[in-house]
């Protein structure tokens, strides 16, 4: 991945380095957008930062001089939540660069009195990001959003790809999402978290770049297990598209060891979900229970006895029997019997039951059935089929790398998530190809870079490749976290944190 493009003029004027940078920022009130007039502006932060859990959010906070328009379209409409657009550009006469699109922060238009006779007003800023993680709040997760057979991404197919799914969940359509095509099916994925861990777990698991960028709301791309140009899943190494920060433009440089990303053992353990062929998944079985002179077990139905099938909603929750004979639960289950189907399958001495309560769609794990009783009589089968997926449960995966280990003793990672698939890739399931490549990345003995410059490289972005080139070496990177600080009387600053690349995983 590669900085933004901006316009040649512009992109030459950044690489010249001898102008002010110049800062516009729009802000939405009641159906326009205000410009605020840079001469306003007395001081701008913003920044971003790859998170742990796989996404990248954004933030930012801007210190105006008083204004009454704006406090006076907060007082009437109260902008928190209000759009911000935040444009660079350098000198006179040259187009302007957007680089951020935020909404202002639940604390609203904030005003500050200093000293003497002076006003201020503050704004603090956030991405959609923090938008996606409060969208599921107020959701009933009791009875959570649950996705299957659908492939992680696919824009020609928005209604199987897992990314649209979640994403609509917060109202964003197919034009708000630049993708690409990662063909994986996963079986069975129930919603728990909110929209934002659920894609930053998706973006973790198949190594893609999450990010509320300002082409689109939401961009979910770069990942090795997209498909190439012939329609397959690829093993890509995207090529490195580098900016070089040379020496000379460098006023601070920090180096640090990241001793705490060093990693010589992955084990990931988690819950597969297996879709397999149409098969019983439901038999009557609840006691008392009989057996004729051939053995054969039977269930009577007769007056005094009342069973529950037959006095009320019973609950036949699906299952099946494994090669082993062990007994697994089915998480979800589809192609189900028919009304008509499960009463071809009831097997009694005489024609005397059928179902005058027959619902298998209300849940997706069990069946709400009643029985009826035309006279007494013997149940031999009660049976309903369907195509199951069940949990593979504690799939797992362990690689180490035993040259660390003589050396450092054990380092373990220990991984766990709802994304992980079987497909294969590379000859391997994905999970396992997915280990390998995380182990190859942690054993590197890294360092992290913070790299301070006074050149306006507004057109960065996190996920990005670098180079630092000093007088005696040259170091490879990406930018994990960036900021920009726009002071009216200061020189610009643009702020990198590096993460020093050794070795892509293969």
């Amino acid at each position: 991945m590669k900085f933004y493009d901006v316009d040649n003029a512009l992109q030459e004027a950044i690489n010249a380095a001898d102008k002010p940078v110049r800062l516009k920022i729009e802000i939405e009130m009641g159906g326009y957008f205000q410009p605020v007039f840079e001469q306003d502006i007395i001081e701008a932060n913003f920044y971003s930062i790859k998170e742990a859990a796989g996404g990248v959010s954004s933030r930012g906070d801007v210190l105006i001089i008083k204004n009454e328009k704006i406090k006076m379209n907060n007082e009437r409409n109260n902008l928190a939540g209000s759009e911000v657009r935040v444009f660079f550009s350098i000198g006179d006469g040259l187009p302007y660069f957007q680089r951020f699109k935020f909404f202002i922060d639940n604390k609203g238009i904030q005003e500050i009195k200093g000293p003497g006779r002076k006003r201020h007003i503050y704004i603090g800023l956030q991405d959609l990001s923090y938008k996606l993680r409060k969208t599921d709040e107020a959701r009933d997760w009791t009875a959570p959003a649950i996705f299957t057979y659908s492939v992680v991404c696919d824009k020609t197919m928005p209604e199987k790809s897992l990314v649209h799914g979640i994403a609509k969940r917060a109202g964003l359509n197919v034009n708000d999402i630049d993708c690409s095509t990662i063909p994986v099916t996963l079986p069975f994925i129930r919603l728990h978290k909110n929209i934002w861990a659920e894609l930053s777990s998706l973006a973790a698991a198949y190594r893609c770049h999450l990010e509320c960028a300002p082409e689109k709301p939401l961009v979910f791309a770069h990942s090795p297990y997209q498909n190439n140009e012939q329609g397959t899943v690829s093993n890509e190494q995207f090529p490195d598209n580098t900016y070089t920060i040379k020496g000379d433009e460098i006023f601070y440089l920090r180096k640090r060891q990241r001793a705490d990303y060093y990693k010589n053992t992955v084990r990931l353990k988690v819950n597969m979900p297996v879709a397999l062929d149409k098969q019983e998944i439901w038999r009557y079985d609840e006691p008392p229970v009989f057996y004729d002179e051939f053995y054969q077990a039977f269930y009577p139905f007769k007056y005094p006895l009342e069973r529950e099938i037959e006095i009320s909603r019973y609950e036949a929750k699906y299952r099946v029997v494994d090669d082993s004979g062990k007994e697994r639960n089915v998480v979800f289950a589809d192609d189900i019997d028919t009304k008509e189907e499960a009463e071809n399958r009831l097997f009694t001495n005489e024609k005397c039951l059928s179902f005058s309560y027959y619902d298998t769609t209300s849940y997706s794990d069990r069946a709400v059935l009643t029985l009826k009783k035309e006279v007494d009589c013997d149940l031999y089968n009660a049976s309903i089929h369907g195509r199951p997926i069940v949990l593979d449960l504690n799939r797992s995966c362990f690689m180490r790398d035993d040259d660390g280990i003589n050396n450092y003793g054990t380092v373990a990672l220990n991984i766990t998530g709802s994304y992980f698939s079987d497909f294969e890739v590379n000859g391997k399931p994905h999970y396992e190809d997915w280990v390998g490549r995380e182990l190859a990345e942690r054993i590197q003995q890294k360092h992290e870079y913070t790299v301070k410059t006074h050149k306006a490289l507004f057109n960065s972005r996190v996920g990005a490749k670098v180079k630092i080139s000093l007088r005696n070496e040259e170091i490879s990177g990406t930018v994990s976290a960036l900021s920009f600080r726009y002071k009216r009387h200061s020189a610009f600053i643009s702020t990198f944190r590096v993460f020093e690349d050794k070795g892509a995983a293969q």
